[in-house]
């Protein structure tokens, strides 16, 4: 099998765009959001050789025209969380981050993963739906007695720190598991949580899971054969009840 470490870090080379706009980078990522547009953000370089990042507002102001509240409390949690576990702070409506020359390759690669993180707050709007998807995870997990950790930050063989949903911790029947909620599984951005899995596995020999939200649209073949061709468990939500025996053993 290819190295998957070594094809994600060429994949991401060729496919992150740079363009100059009045003194900025602006950064297209090979990554979509939940209106199928690709994830962008914006560079400068100050006099002391400082990189400040920042999506210029745009990710939130996204959600907000998708009529999601941020600030309700399960939400709230979890954009602190994220914000939290990659550095990233909240300034008026931009989300931003810094680094040095010697720390870009490890914060550009975090700030990606925040902005990703943070789209995937979304909520499909629709009247059925009426619970955040990892709220609803949170709560199955909990009624079916499985123990977990929410919300954890891992650092892979490449030194890249990778956020997971939850962690499940090793049994004398099972080794550790590693859990990824895909509210909006698209194949771009499967890219990117193959990878996190691949290199948090090779540092820590774990298992990965991913529960893939399938209530409004089913999951597309290329996407459950990406995910099964590096060895993840990938699991339909309506069919949560098959996921049991792999979480409580």
């Amino acid at each position: 099998m290819k190295d998957l470490i070594e094809s994600y870090i060429s994949w991401l080379k060729q496919k992150i765009n740079y363009k100059e706009i009045n003194g900025y980078y602006e950064v297209t990522t090979p990554f979509v959001n939940h209106i199928n547009d690709y994830i962008q953000f914006y560079l400068k370089r100050d006099e002391k050789d400082h990189i400040y990042m920042t999506d210029d507002g745009e990710t939130l102001d996204n959600l907000e025209m998708a009529g999601v509240d941020i600030n309700s409390p399960a939400r709230k949690k979890e954009f602190d969380s994220i914000l939290n576990g990659f550095g990233v702070v909240l300034k008026g409506n931009e989300l931003m981050t810094m680094a040095t020359p010697q720390t870009f390759p490890m914060r550009k690669h975090n700030y990606m993963q925040a902005l990703m993180a943070v789209d995937d707050l979304f909520v499909l709007a629709s009247p059925k739906v009426e619970s955040f998807f990892l709220e609803d995870i949170t709560n199955f997990l909990l009624q079916k007695d499985v123990r977990f950790s929410r919300n954890i930050i891992l650092q892979g063989k490449s030194s890249f720190q990778h956020k997971f949903d939850f962690l499940i911790p090793s049994s004398n029947k099972a080794p550790e598991r590693i859990i990824k909620a895909v509210a909006s599984p698209k194949k771009q951005n499967i890219i990117a949580h193959l990878f996190a899995f691949e290199d948090t596995k090779l540092a820590r020999d774990n298992e990965g899971i991913m529960i893939l939200n399938d209530l409004e649209k089913e999951i597309a073949p290329d996407v459950s054969q990406a995910i099964s061709e590096y060895g993840i468990y990938d699991f339909s939500w309506k069919k949560r009840d098959e996921l049991i025996e792999k979480l409580v053993a």
